[in-house]
């Protein structure tokens, strides 16, 4: 078989494995990027709904779950704009600080990153999926199926589990296990939460502006504010991707509890309730809280209330059935069964751990190899963190590979 060599080999062509490639080749060093689909950046070209939200101006470590202490210095060594704007993509920040390229199309941050790998001189090999990789002298071995590549410097940037359609399907992950690393388990992350399909057969395809908040028995570990889509035995929504975490964590162990009224106190729902149940008497059951919710909804809800048919009139409600509307309009739960599956997760949970890494992502048990974005074990909130670390983690491995090839070169 045919063997070729580089200084760096960066396995995986999408947003970190770009970056990391541009930033080693810039720093002076030979770069071979292989990816295995036929194009790079195919999951880059989705983000944001192809809009690229490619990243955030709140850097801090608690938007960001996992294992990497050293991330906070790595995030906050990272300025995505200028990094962009060296590429020659603008970006523009929305008042939430989320940051997008002026052009408003991923596409546009894909070819500012292929423009400069290939203006730095990096050789891109696609089709090129790696399916070995062992140590040798000097380096690593590297089989694809061109032949072996021999590096001296490898950056893993292969990516986790999640949307395996795009390349990313969790089997380069193995290469990382042969060689000895610890992975922390895998699993979807910032996607629907899975709930009894029963609770959410007749709400399928209603979106309403909800808190959601994730409780683990008398204890609410997080709450998220913004629309809830209710789906095909599932809850979605970004406010509800971002509980997704905890959901894969404790799974059953966890509900999630929704508030219909967010902006009103419980008292404020029940009075609200009581003056509508006043003017409604008359009306049918399924007519009393029109107005207030969508009518699917409403009549969900009043169906947990009374078994009485909603063709009744809003006076059969007894006080005490008023008062339990009223609280599950401010807390009504569905109980959690998983996640979502990979094909509908945008990141993935779990991966190399940080004390596997040096604080230059640098493998601590196969020095001389480096690992970058979803395959670490760290994941950020919706709002462009994710490929906030994308940038920060390819930037932070490239330079730190090519320099210690350059440190080797002068000490010899």
């Amino acid at each position: 078989m045919t063997q070729t060599h580089t200084q760096i080999a960066v396995i995986g062509g999408g947003a970190s494995g770009m970056t990391a490639a541009y930033t080693a080749a810039r720093a002076g060093t030979q770069v071979t990027l292989l990816e295995r689909l036929p194009r790079v950046g195919k999951k880059l070209l989705l983000t944001g709904n192809g809009r690229c939200n490619l990243g955030n101006i709140h850097r801090e470590l608690n938007h960001y779950h996992g294992s990497l202490p050293q991330a906070a210095q790595i995030l906050a060594q990272t300025d995505p704009e200028a990094f962009f704007r060296r590429l020659g993509v603008c970006c523009r920040t929305d008042p939430e600080g989320r940051m997008y390229p002026m052009s408003n199309t991923a596409a546009s941050v894909l070819d500012g990153l292929r423009f400069a790998c290939d203006d730095q001189g990096v050789q891109t090999c696609c089709d090129a999926q790696v399916t070995g990789m062992r140590r040798d002298k000097g380096g690593f071995l590297l089989t694809t199926p061109q032949g072996v590549l021999h590096a001296k410097r490898v950056i893993f940037s292969a990516g986790g589990y999640a949307a395996p359609n795009c390349g990313t399907d969790g089997t380069a992950m193995a290469l990382l296990r042969g060689l000895g690393h610890p992975v922390h388990t895998p699993q979807p992350a910032l996607c629907p939460i899975r709930t009894d399909p029963a609770a959410v057969k007749a709400l399928k395809g209603i979106r309403v502006h909800a808190a959601v908040s994730a409780i683990l028995g008398s204890k609410c570990l997080r709450q998220e504010t913004g629309e809830l889509q209710f789906a095909d035995g599932t809850l979605s929504g970004i406010c509800v991707f971002q509980l997704s975490g905890l959901a894969a964590q404790y799974g059953s162990k966890l509900t999630v509890s929704v508030d219909l009224l967010p902006e009103w106190s419980r008292e404020e729902a029940y009075s609200t309730l009581s003056e509508l149940h006043t003017k409604r008497r008359k009306l049918s059951l399924e007519e009393l809280l029109t107005g207030m919710l969508p009518k699917r909804l409403g009549q969900v809800l009043l169906r947990r209330i009374t078994d009485a048919p909603l063709t009744e009139p809003a006076s059969c409600l007894s006080p005490g059935q008023l008062q339990q509307t009223a609280q599950l309009l401010k807390a009504l739960p569905f109980p959690v069964t998983g996640t979502a599956p990979w094909q509908a997760a945008q990141v993935t949970m779990g991966g190399i751990p940080g004390s596997a890494l040096t604080d230059t992502l640098e493998s601590r048990i196969c020095p001389g190899l480096y690992i970058t974005g979803e395959a670490t074990d760290l994941y950020g909130d919706c709002g462009g963190y994710n490929l906030m670390w994308a940038w920060a983690s390819g930037i932070c491995a490239g330079k730190a590979a090519a320099g210690s090839l350059h440190r080797k070169e002068h000490n010899s």
